[in-house]
């Protein structure tokens, strides 16, 4: 019988290959680390966006600030629950087009238990 890639053997296994120094497997770990943690300096060192925030402004056209606009705006800003999701109606899974497309009915009961007299 085949190992699931979670067994203990199959992860001891590959560990051991990893932390030996000179395996294959170790030196592409390491290459791969080592590519992460540059990359990672590189955006630390990079400038946060500054810049483009200033262009965007000068792009967008000024509005001139009325006196009744500003409770409007403090409707706007006032946080707004998040669109509420449906989770009831049809799924869309491919079990169910299938059913769908070859008109297999669904239980009589609703998924109960027969009823028994």
């Amino acid at each position: 019988m085949a190992k699931s890639l979670r067994s203990h053997s199959k992860l001891k296994a590959r560990n051991l290959k990893r932390y030996t120094a000179g395996s294959d497997y170790a030196v592409t770990a390491a290459a791969r680390l080592n590519k992460v943690a540059s990359r990672l300096q590189q955006r630390a060192a990079a400038p946060k966006g500054h810049e483009d925030d200033e262009e965007r402004m000068d792009d967008e056209p000024v509005q001139e600030a009325d006196v009744s606009t500003g409770e409007a705006q403090m409707q706007e800003d006032a946080p707004q629950p998040p669109k509420k999701i449906s989770t009831s109606g049809p799924r869309g899974s491919r079990n169910e087009q299938w059913r769908k497309a070859h008109k297999v009915k669904g239980s009589k009961n609703n998924g109960r238990a027969k009823r028994r007299r």
